[in-house]
Parts: structure tokens; C-alpha cells; sequence
């Protein structure tokens, strides 16, 4: 069976900042000078995420001083000898996006640490800020933002005459598998690791998992972006990256013959547009391929509908992926009001990991239908194919894609305006859901049941999965709250509206009768029920965040409908909450965060992922070093545990940036 709900991967919950404005559209190392200011409402994504290292930006001095400045940094962070007072940066402002939560670095006297050989000899017994340093010890740290102009070299910016501003970044990482399903269960100590394992850790099939230890991912990633202003009027933005996958994949011994089997690669490209601005007073158009994101929410926004989700690497959950488009922006009160309009010509579907395709060869992976009497006829049918595993089939599928003309295009109307504090906007989306939904299952029989199976199958069923259209209205707001402490809050709402009636046919391939609570005998070939009805629902998000001192931030939101939950009927209720414990003007990090569905409708057992995180920054700028891990937990019915979430991971991640 193909379900509803079988393309989606899950993710390591790494926010971004809650913002509404068409200052949302991400452009390569550039502003957007047509947009209104962001909102205030702080964000655990301002931490420096994915890997994210500072752009060093070194003016011109003398080297003796560098020197000097990079001796002092090395000693305030690892607790070298006293040294002159060293006033440290200005707090940041409450309201200011891109800060996320507050380090504030005061101005403090040295302090002095004893040392013989290589004990450290504190005159008293150790406390908590012999490990973490005092509050004099962390004056003379520098933030993040102060490592850059002392870090190195300076950066390309500033190129022909201050026009052209150029920036580069590598990312490597890897992924390992900690866990997989196995016998329809998660963290199964049955489970087999390599040394238990027989078969190739690519292989995948029901009741044979992927073995702990597997290497899923080992890329290696080249990000160059520029941004060119010749004049105030016209800026041209491009973003070109490399990506090196670092898995072969030969598979004969034909393929050894190709590089690009050997050593596989794919570009990514985030930015490439002409942006003109003041074309007209206040009214500024980008033109190309390029990043808009909507709405205010910390990751999960049901108003952003305009670019496809990257949904393949979970580190990085939700990241848009850029899409050619039109973008007109008009500001004729700054940001008291501002309207912004977005044209996509062709529409372009999510990326999903390969555990949505697998989830189809697993006979309990839950189906969301709308109606509770088709959940009960494929809760049967699971049972069925369960207690008589030849009727297991082999699946495959084809996606159909909306036709390639002018008809199928998006577009998208956005109006908003700030009051005080708060932020807010009301939207409008016409489109596609980005991920794909089941409408027809075929099934057919590859030989008797008496005779031998087929590459190990009886039967086969082709699953036909089509894009939803729908309009989209939608509003938003976010804003800091000054009388409880510039508490961040934020809250939007989508009121979806599907075009048509999506109903998923099944065929099965003998006649049962998958009603047999009904006391009448009537077995049947083939059923229909509804997937998507054509009825509005809503999708929301409601989040707050806080600072506590200068090293605590925590954050909690309640989502009604995840990413890849659609049609009335079908929509989750999730809480998601998450902390960060920050140290060193954030060059350490230790984040946790998770995420839980509540007992609904569509089931009562219980799931959740939880991913911890740990990310460094060096004393010395230019490089990220991030640890962390993504562990589903819950039975293979749920939502979170079912086959399409994929495997558990541990990963690790470098990055450097100039």
C-alpha cells in the first residue's frame, strides 16, 4: 500500500528566525534594500547552525598588533596569564534579527590562572566557573561577531571599488546510522550491526534493515556566492555550489570506467538573479532564481509555500530550495506598509530522501485517510498482508507532475506593516503541495503462489502519486514583549483550500473481504477512499522564545499540521520545544531539541525525535565544527517512527567560511 504519508524525512530541528517581511528573501551576502525591518522575536537558528562559520572581514593594520590582539584572544579563552583590560562587544539589541539569544560581553579585569607543568593548581576548590570561566573571565572573550576583523586576511569584499562583495565556504560531513527499523520495531536489540550483517548495507527490504553503523552521507560542499552593485539601482546576486557526494557509486565493473560513477557530484545553486531597485520610487524587482520565505514561525511555517523544501538531509530540515521566479517589492511607507508580489513560472516538487520510496515496501506504514471507515478497511489489509507475508508486493511508483505551461504557474500576494512591536502581514498562495500524495494503486499477480517467487515477490502494484492544488490564505504576526522581558512570541495561520476531491484506488490482488466486522460476507478486488477531500483546513503554528541571563535560551511551539500533513482529517497536533546553553560569547553550544506528536484521531501511540547538538566555534574565527545526532523514537504505525522517517544518525560537520 502507498501511503499518504510515506514521503516525508524527518529533521534536526535547527531553527531560523521568526521575521515577516519581504526582507525574507534570502539573497547571497546581500540586504535587500526594499525590505521593511524584520521582527524582533528572537531565534535559537542565530546560533551559528549548519555549520555556519564568520565571515572574517580583516581590515588593513599593523601585523605586530594582530599578533598581539590574537595572543590576548588565545589567552582570555583558554585562561592564559593576565593581560591588560580588554573592553569586550556591546550587547545585542533585543529587537534585532540574526542575534538570536543575548551574549552580553562587559568589560573586566584579567584574571590570573596558576599553572605547574601541566596541572592547572586552583588556589580553591573548583566550582562552575572554573570550567565555564567567571563573569570577569568572559569580559575578555570576544563574541563571535568580534573574531572576524582580526581573524585573517580580509575577504573579497570591497572588490572594484566596494561593488562587488564575494564570499566562499566549504562544509564536509558525515553521516552514520544508528539505528534502523528492524522486525517493525526501533532501537531493536536484535537489530544486526556490520560485523552481524550478510547482506550489502545498500540491500533494503521489509525485515531486513540497514545495519548500524552504515555510512549514509559523505559530502563534501564548495559554496561560492557573489553580489555585484554597480550602481544604487541595479545588483546582480549569484550562488554556485558544488557538491561531492563521496560515495561511489559503482556497481559493475563497466562503471569503474566512468568518473562520474566513481566519484559522483552535483551543483546547487541558491542565487542567481538581477535585482533593480528604485525602478520606481519604493518599488524594487528581482528577476531569476532565488530564495522567498513567508512567515514569522521558528521553522515551521504553513504560509511559506513559494519555494519546494528540501526534505533529503535532515540536519538542515525544511531549507528552501531556490526556484526561478519574479519578485516585486513596494514600500511606500517603509515598514508601516508594504506590499510584496512573487511569480513562479513552473512549479518544482520537494526533495525527499531515499526512506520515501523504502516506506513504500512496508505494509504497516500508516495511510491517512480522511475518513475513519477507510482506515479501518487498511488496517485489515495490513494485518492481512502481515499474518500472509507472500502477499507482500513489490512496489513501484510514478509521479505525475503538473503539465509544463503558463496555466500551471504559481503566484503569491503579500501585504504587511509593523505597529509598535509587532510585526504582522496577511498572504494569499495559488499553487501545488510540494509533496506528493497516493491516487492509484495497481496490482497485478507475477506467478502463483504455488510456484517460486518473482526476485522474491508474488505480486507487484504500480502506485500513481499526483501534486494537490490549492489556494492558500494566510496571516501572521510576531513581536518581543518589552514588560516580560522581551519575551519573543509569534504565532500564524494558514486556511488551505484544495481545488478537487483526491481519492487513492486500491487494487488488491485476490478478492478479500476487508469489512469483516460488518457480519456479511463481501469480499472485494479493489477499494476507494478519500486522501484529500475539498474542504478548507487549517494549519498553524504558535511559538514563544526567551533568554535567560547571557548563557540560556529555550523555545517551545505548538504545531497543528506538520510539513507533509494535508486534507482535512489528516492533520497532526505536535509540541515542539528546545534549549541552548551558551558559553564563550557562543563560541560553544550545547543544543537539544525535540519534537512529539499528540494523540489524535490518526493514532494514540506516541512518537518523538529528539536531536541533541553540539557546535564549536575556535578562538581563531573561520571554522564551525557541529556534532549531533537525530533519534526517532515511537512504533512503526506513528508518525515519527514509521519507515519513512529513515534511520537514525549521528553526524559530524567542519566547516570554513572567508
Amino acid at each position: 500500500m502507498t501511503p499518504a504519508d510515506s514521503l516525508l524525512s524527518l529533521f534536526l530541528i535547527l531553527g531560523q528566525p521568526p521575521a515577516d517581511s519581504p526582507a525574507d528573501s534570502v539573497e547571497q551576502g546581500a540586504p535587500d534594500a526594499s525590505s521593511p525591518s524584520d521582527s524582533g522575536a528572537s531565534s535559537v537558528s542565530d546560533a551559528p547552525a549548519d555549520g555556519d562559520a564568520p565571515a572574517a572581514e580583516d581590515p588593513a593594520g599593523d601585523p605586530d598588533s594582530d599578533e598581539e590582539a590574537d595572543a590576548a584572544m588565545m589567552d582570555a579563552f583558554f585562561g592564559g596569564g593576565g593581560g591588560e583590560d580588554d573592553g569586550g562587544g556591546e550587547a545585542a539589541a533585543p529587537g534585532e534579527q540574526g542575534e538570536g539569544p543575548e551574549e552580553v560581553v562587559e568589560g573586566g579585569e584579567s584574571t590570573e590562572t596558576i599553572v605547574g607543568g601541566t596541572d592547572i593548581a586552583p588556589a580553591e576548590d573548583l566550582d562552575m566557573s572554573d570550567i565555564f570561566g567567571s563573569e570577569e573571565d568572559l569580559s575578555e572573550i570576544p563574541d563571535i561577531e568580534e573574531v572576524a576583523p582580526t581573524a585573517g586576511p580580509a575577504t573579497g569584499s570591497g572588490l572594484f571599488g566596494g561593488k562587488l562583495d564575494f564570499r566562499a565556504r566549504i562544509v564536509s560531513s558525515v553521516y552514520v546510522d544508528i539505528d534502523n527499523l528492524y522486525q517493525g520495531s526501533r532501537w531493536n536489540p536484535e537489530q544486526p550491526t556490520l560485523a552481524d550483517s550478510v547482506a550489502p548495507p545498500s540491500a533494503f527490504k521489509v525485515g531486513n534493515a540497514i545495519p548500524r553503523g552504515t555510512v549514509s552521507r559523505n559530502e563534501n560542499r564548495l559554496e561560492f556566492s557573489f553580489s555585484y552593485e554597480p550602481n544604487e539601482h541595479i545588483r546582480i546576486v549569484g550562488d554556485v555550489e558544488p557538491v561531492f557526494l563521496g560515495v561511489s557509486q559503482v556497481s559493475g565493473l563497466d562503471d569503474l570506467a566512468s568518473r562520474q560513477l566513481l566519484t559522483p557530484f552535483h551543483v546547487e545553486s541558491d542565487a542567481a538573479y538581477v535585482g533593480i531597485y528604485d525602478a520606481l520610487p519604493n518599488l524594487d524587482i528581482k528577476i531569476g532564481r532565488q530564495i522567498v520565505v513567508w512567515g514569522t514561525a521558528d521553522k515551521f511555517n504553513p504560509t511559506n509555500n513559494i519555494n519546494p523544501d528540501d526534505l533529503e538531509d535532515r540536519p538542515i530540515f525544511t531549507e528552501p530550495i531556490a526556484n526561478q521566479m519574479v519578485v516585486v517589492d513596494f514600500s511606500p511607507l517603509q515598514d508601516k506598509l508594504w506590499f510584496q508580489g512573487v511569480y513562479v513560472p513552473l512549479f518544482y516538487p520537494a526533495l525527499l530522501p531515499p526512506s520515501a520510496s523504502q516506506a513504500l515496501g512496508d505494509p504497516q506504514t500508516p495511510v491517512y485517510f480522511a475518513e475513519q471507515s477507510d482506515r479501518d478497511k487498511l488496517t485489515f489489509l495490513q494485518g492481512f498482508i502481515t499474518a500472509n507475508a507472500q502477499f507482500n508486493p513489490r512496489v513501484s511508483t510514478q509521479v505525475e507532475q503538473p503539465p509544463v505551461n503558463i496555466m500551471n504557474g504559481q503566484a503569491a500576494f503579500k501585504i504587511g506593516s509593523r505597529l509598535g512591536p509587532v510585526d504582522f502581514s496577511a498572504s494569499y498562495y495559488y499553487g501545488f503541495h510540494d509533496i506528493p500524495i497516493p491516487l492509484e494503486t495497481q496490482s497485478e499477480s507475477l506467478a502463483p503462489l504455488t510456484d517460486d517467487p518473482v526476485d522474491g515477490y508474488w505480486f507487484a502494484s504500480d502506485v500513481t502519486l499526483v501534486y494537490p492544488r490549492m489556494h492558500v490564505a494566510g496571516l501572521d504576526f510576531a513581536a518581543q514583549v518589552p514588560f516580560l522581558d522581551d519575551l519573543g512570541l509569534w504565532a500564524e495561520g494558514a486556511l488551505i483550500f484544495p481545488v478537487q476531491d483526491y481519492d487513492f484506488h486500491v487494487e488488491m490482488p485476490v478478492p478479500l473481504d476487508i469489512t469483516p466486522d460488518d457480519g456479511v460476507a463481501n469480499p472485494v478486488t479493489e477499494f476507494t477512499g478519500a486522501i484529500v477531500k475539498k474542504q478548507p483546513f487549517v494549519k498553524a503554528t504558535v511559538g514563544t522564545d526567551y533568554t535567560i541571563g547571557k548563557h540560556v535560551y529555550v523555545q517551545a511551539q505548538y504545531l497543528r499540521g506538520m510539513i507533509d500533513d494535508f486534507g482535512a482529517g489528516n492533520i497532526g497536533n505536535y509540541i515542539l520545544a528546545g534549549s541552548d546553553l551558551i558559553f564563550f560569547g557562543r563560541h560553544l553550544i550545547f543544543r537539544v531539541f525535540a519534537i512529539t506528536e499528540l494523540p489524535s484521531q490518526r493514532g494514540v501511540d506516541p512518537s518523538t525525535v529528539i536531536a541533541p547538538n553540539i557546535i564549536m566555534v575556535p578562538p581563531w574565527g573561520y571554522v564551525t565544527l557541529e556534532l549531533g545526532g537525530f533519534a526517532a523514537i515511537g512504533k512503526n504505525t506513528t508518525k515519527f517512527g514509521q519507515t519513512a522517517t529513515g534511520s537514525s544518525i549521528a553526524f559530524f560537520k567542519v566547516a570554513g567560511a572567508f
